[in-house]
């Protein structure tokens, strides 16, 4: 019997297909085997001229797929945008009309502040030039940037994109703009807030003059803070790096640094004077365990600043003077210091007379994770639930010895939300960790076992399958053993 003589499939003739493939390869709009070849590569299918109607179907489904989504983005990018941005400055759509997030976004900044055709105009060619628009936080950062258009040094339509990364976007369009001079990477995050006076720091800083002279700076630096507050981390924040620069420049480490991150010290800069002996007295005593330097400064806040209220009956409250307000750091050691913060813990837990809070649950959910069965007397219970009365959480104060008691206004006011994450074995309840959660934007601040002892790596595990579950975003300062 004579030998078939294998064909080379790329030098097959379309015409000599079978109707059916050849109509297919009409249908994706191909003209030659070759073309097809080619195309199923780039989409990772089979390149085989034999196959099913069930294979044959999905190309053509596949290919419809694209088309729509191709319609989809060309849509998005254009009508949604393009065409919608100039009805919105000029009044033509109403709100309520609107259903694209950024569209909406864009048109909150122009109801709350008013119309502007600078604004207007940097929108429409960063919506042609860049893909900013792509992520809604950066439409009021978009906003604050046309505020300032008599201080840009460069016109808006000599900027071109030369990066895909929308940060990197954000950060060479804001040096195109205000930059003559290098700015460090961590002050871009100030066009992300309305912080009009950190807006002008980058401006001064971009035009090549000293942080130290920059208006309503809240501190006094040193040339040597100035120097290192412009090392800050990218991630950091103006106030972190302006702590930073006081830190490392009286001869403190990342260490510290990383500790005070999250502590009332970051944001508020009142009592400067008295706060600088403090992290002097820190970096006096390097062998301090770090763990203990928020506990320490909220013992040191309460005695020296903090009214006390004393309920004298039910329902009257008096205010007094804060416990210690001549609290000096001289003098003192790390030993009595800590001594006097332990007996400050032991009294929150075991006040009796404060009054009591009740509030409601915030709209974060609880876990429960379950090991073993009961019948098998294995059964091990975690559980992360909130506490909601101070009644709760002075009893956390007592079993963990630690102030938690002092957050029940907080909570109470909705700013805060303390949970306890407990574990149970054969009916006997432990007490693990008190977690503290921001409200107002779903971070997780502290996480704190007893006498301030840090999470474990199991609890770390636990903590870290409950942020997932309720998309809460645990902070870079939350520490772990």
């Amino acid at each position: 019997m004579a030998k078939r003589r294998k064909v080379d499939p790329r030098k097959i003739d379309i015409t000599t297909l079978r109707s059916g493939m050849r109509r297919h390869l009409e249908q994706l709009g191909l003209i030659s085997i070759e073309e097809y070849k080619i195309w199923c590569r780039e989409h990772n299918i089979s390149c085989g001229l034999n196959k099913s109607t069930r294979q044959l179907r999905a190309e053509l489904d596949l290919i419809t797929t694209k088309k729509i989504e191709g319609l989809m983005t060309a849509e998005k990018k254009s009508r949604n945008l393009k065409e919608i941005i100039p009805k919105i400055h000029n009044g033509e759509l109403n709100t309520d009309e609107i259903r694209n997030d950024t569209a909406r976004e864009i048109a909150h900044v122009f109801q709350n502040n008013g119309q502007s055709d600078v604004l207007v105009n940097l929108m429409m060619y960063l919506e042609e030039n860049s893909e900013l628009f792509e992520d809604k936080t950066y439409i009021r950062a978009i906003h604050s940037i046309s505020k300032y258009a008599d201080r840009w040094i460069r016109p808006i339509g000599t900027w071109c994109v030369k990066r895909h990364n929308r940060n990197r976007q954000f950060a060479d369009l804001l040096r195109h703009l205000f930059a003559a001079y290098d700015i460090p990477l961590f002050m871009d995050s100030v066009w992300l807030t309305e912080n009009s006076t950190h807006h002008k720091w980058y401006i001064h800083i971009g035009s090549g003059q000293n942080i130290r002279s920059a208006p309503d700076l809240p501190v006094t630096l040193t040339k040597k803070m100035a120097h290192n507050f412009l090392s800050a981390p990218k991630h950091y924040t103006v106030e972190e790096a302006i702590r930073l620069g006081q830190v490392h420049a009286l001869g403190g480490d990342k260490r510290l640094m990383e500790a005070l991150r999250g502590t009332p010290l970051i944001p508020d800069f009142t009592n400067d004077e008295f706060w600088l002996s403090v992290i002097r007295f820190f970096i006096a005593n390097p062998m301090l365990d770090t763990n203990q330097v928020h506990p320490i400064l909220d013992f040191i806040s309460n005695q020296k600043f903090e009214n006390q209220e004393v309920f004298m009956e039910r329902g009257v409250v008096e205010e007094i003077d804060p416990p210690q307000p001549n609290f000096t750091m001289k003098g003192r050691t790390v030993k009595t210091l800590l001594h006097q913060m332990n007996d400050w813990h032991r009294q929150l837990g075991k006040e009796t007379r404060e009054g009591e809070y009740q509030w409601k649950r915030s709209d974060i959910g609880e876990l429960y994770r379950t090991k073993g069965k009961k019948k098998h007397k294995d059964l091990k219970t975690w559980k992360i639930r909130e506490l909601l009365s101070t009644h709760e959480l002075k009893y956390e104060s007592r079993k963990l010895n630690h102030c938690v008691s002092s957050y029940g206004k907080s909570c109470f006011a909705g700013k805060t939300s303390i949970w306890t994450l407990e574990f149970e074995e054969q009916d006997e309840l432990n007490k693990l960790l008190t977690i503290e959660v921001s409200l107002p934007d779903k971070v997780i601040r502290q996480a704190r076992g007893n006498r301030n002892r840090l999470p474990t790596l199991s609890e770390k595990n636990i903590l870290t399958q409950w942020a997932t579950k309720e998309n809460l975003r645990i902070s870079s300062y939350v520490r772990f053993e």
